[in-house]
């Protein structure tokens, strides 16, 4: 099997490509339109560009290994409101039932806007099976297809909850129960997000069902993964039962691509469709993450970051006065027009300025021009860009220089200005827009000197994004295959599972539990074992445990691209971190990383300032900046030495003992342990991660300074 699909479903089309399975470089590519209104949905699109991507690159079925692709349909659900009704099973009992029955009480769950997911709920006590038959009939009579079955503590016994769901599916239900959904013991939070994910369930199941069997007709019995919302995938068997996972499963897409196709280490990744721009950083390989909020409730479900502007490629202007007010949100996609750029230059001539209304609703100032042949064409910020001469040779978004000119004169000569004039502020409006965005992510993370690198995606990358980075002093760096670049992510994405806990002071046994429940849920969904890595949290105020694990599938683990020479990864050190060094040095090296030490910024030249390092693993990727920090390198049998480097890596300030950023390298892997709050619990992570490779010898650890 040497191939791999990637899909990323858009709101305007949906682009795949194929990716060989061990250079990982693109055979072939396909695009058709997004076909959210045919029989069967948007599947019927991923059918489409299958055969595409099937014929452009002349390969068989039985060649390829797995096929991925992303999904607008949970989040338009949630948008749309096209939700199902849902059944909630309330299991009470004790002196603590009143409290609970409080906790578990919901008519509706708002999803945003005006729209809500209509519940009823009803009480039981645990293990009246006969009752909680008769309350099944009634959901039954009432049209309830759903059915959410919630009990206080079940994430430590889900008995009571699996009685419930496995009566229900027997009668035909769907069933969603909380402790499928989280490990946390927030009653109320944990059955909201189970009431969430029952009522995307029945439109989620028809579009899996629907892609599966598009498959089947083209007689491919590969595995189907689908994109999470936090940058992995998941085999279609885990979003039957957990479709809330892959909300924001298209911007997820853009940021798997930014890691593993730009081999983005830290910095801001822009990705410029044609409506929106989505912005979201990464830092040492790792995107931030949040909580998803439906409704303005926080949910039980970690997602990317990803902050979205209406500020894009297509965005038109907006006109009052005879000035310039603003340019988007509403854009020539929207307004069911083309763009001036892409119209030959005899048709715009004695092009005229017209003020429409998008859509019914909006305010009549968006400007448009209608050409002497009375045909109405939008004036977008890539007819801006273009008449600008800012859109390379070549690039996907290069059009007519001339056309765009011709437009532009139309609302310069309305506003009273040069086209050069209103072609800049328009750019200069929407960069404004984006700036702003890309500055309040960098606040709040608190991002430093290492992530002052913008990437852009996207198929409007070149028309917004290099101006956005000279606005913030940054380097700059478009991606390769822009346009399809979401498309590459989903190819390339990790398998990904999370696993949460509440746990009060949790010991050695506790952190060993959920990390070999981490791994075993990705492993089940056809994982490498020795490509997972896992990452550990330990929130001693929330008292939440957090285990996340990430792996290759075992049909493409083993087929990479060849691995780069310890020169090459000196050169990627130097060049795609943020940091100006010199001096670099290779300090530390196995089968699967590069670690490099080297004298930073001016200092660096008078021979001062701190060792910075910078950790490449075999393929290019950069996985970990550190401005200011030590190495060590670790034999596996010495323990003391061990409790030394992590008791280095401790400071003891007014509110006790602070844990530095402390890394565990090997192998490709680079493990942040700190997130575990103790030495002891850091030593004792360490120590797991040793015993699971016994034939390996040598450790580095990074200790911040």
């Amino acid at each position: 099997m040497n191939y791999r699909i990637g899909i990323d479903v858009g709101g305007t089309f949906t682009h795949g490509v194929v990716l060989d399975n061990r250079t990982l470089e693109i055979k072939a590519t396909a695009c058709v339109p997004t076909t959210h209104t045919a029989p069967n949905g948007v599947a019927e699109g991923v059918g489409q560009c299958l055969g595409k991507l099937i014929e452009n690159g002349e390969i068989s079925n039985a060649q390829i290994a797995y096929i991925a692709h992303s999904t607008t349909q949970a989040t338009n659900a949630l948008l749309e409101g096209d939700v199902a009704a849902v059944g909630l099973i309330g299991l009470i009992g004790g002196i603590s039932g009143w409290k609970a029955r409080r906790e578990m009480k919901f008519n509706a769950v708002p999803i945003g806007g005006s729209g809500a997911v209509d519940v009823t709920t009803y009480f039981c006590r645990a293990g009246e099976m006969e009752k909680i038959g008769g309350v099944l009939n009634a959901l039954s009579e009432k049209r309830v297809k759903v059915i959410v079955a919630a009990q206080p503590f079940s994430v430590e016994n889900p008995s009571g909850e699996r009685a419930v769901i496995d009566e229900a599916a027997k009668r035909g239900f769907l069933t969603t129960a909380t402790h499928q959904i989280s490990g946390l013991y927030g009653l109320r939070a944990r059955t909201r997000t189970a009431i969430v994910n029952a009522a995307i369930l029945p439109k989620m199941m028809e579009a899996a069902t629907r892609t599966y069997e598009s498959m089947e007709r083209r007689g491919l019995r590969c595995p189907l993964m689908i994109m999470r919302s936090d940058g992995g995938v998941m085999d279609i068997g885990h979003v039957r039962q957990n479709p809330i996972e892959t909300l924001l499963s298209g911007p997820a897409a853009g940021v798997s691509a930014a890691i593993l196709h730009e081999r983005l280490g830290s910095g801001v990744f822009v990705e410029v469709g044609g409506t929106s721009t989505d912005i979201s950083l990464v830092l040492n390989g790792r995107p931030m993450r949040k909580n998803a909020v439906v409704g303005e409730h926080v949910l039980y479900l970690k997602t990317l970051d990803v902050r979205t502007v209406g500020a894009a490629g297509g965005s038109m202007p907006r006109v009052g006065n005879n000035k310039l007010i603003d340019v988007g949100p509403r854009s020539a996609h929207i307004a069911g027009l083309g763009y001036a750029c892409f119209q030959p230059p005899e048709e715009m001539e004695d092009a005229k300025m017209e003020l429409i209304a998008p859509l019914p609703g909006d305010t009549a100032d968006y400007a448009v021009v209608r050409t002497g042949a009375g045909k109405r064409v939008a004036v977008t910020a890539t007819c801006a860009a273009n008449m600008l001469g800012l859109v390379p040779e070549g690039d996907y978004a290069r059009g007519n220089a001339e056309s765009a000119r011709l437009a532009m004169r139309a609302l310069a000569k309305a506003m009273g200005k040069t086209e050069e004039e209103t072609a800049r502020e328009m750019i200069q409006t929407l960069v404004e827009k984006i700036h702003r965005r890309v500055a309040g992510l960098l606040k709040e993370y608190k991002a430093g000197e290492e992530a002052r690198l913008v990437v852009g995606g996207g198929g409007g990358a070149a028309v917004l994004v290099p101006a956005l980075a000279q606005r913030l002093g940054f380097r700059y760096r478009q991606a390769r295959n822009a346009e399809i670049i979401s498309a590459v992510g989903v190819g390339l994405a990790l398998t990904k599972s999370t696993i949460e806990k509440s746990i009060v002071n949790p010991a050695e046994d506790d952190i060993k539990r959920i990390r070999s429940e981490a791994i075993q849920a990705v492993v089940d969904q056809g994982c490498d074992p020795s490509t997972v890595e896992v990452h550990i949290e330990v929130d001693t105020k929330k008292n939440v445990v957090r285990a996340e694990a990430e792996g290759a599938s075992a049909l493409v683990s083993g087929r990479a691209r060849e691995k780069i020479s310890p020169e090459e990864a000196r050169r990627t050190a130097l060049s795609e971190s943020a940091l100006t060094l010199s001096d670099v040095r290779l300090v530390f090296q196995d089968e699967g990383t590069y670690v490099f030490e080297g004298r930073k910024g001016e200092k660096a030249h008078a021979g001062q300032g701190g060792k910075a390092i910078i950790v490449v693993d075999a393929y290019g990727l950069l996985k970990l900046t550190v401005r200011e920090g030590k190495i060590f390198s670790v034999n596996s049998q010495d323990a003391e030495k061990l409790q030394k480097i992590i008791a280095a890596g401790l400071h003891y300030g007014d509110g006790g003992v602070i844990v530095k950023p402390i890394h565990l390298i090997y192998g490709g892997k680079v493990i942040e342990t700190s997130h575990l709050g103790s030495p002891e619990k850091i030593l004792a992570f360490v120590k797991m991660e040793i015993a699971d490779n016994p034939a390996r010898e040598q450790y580095c650890l990074v200790v911040t300074a």
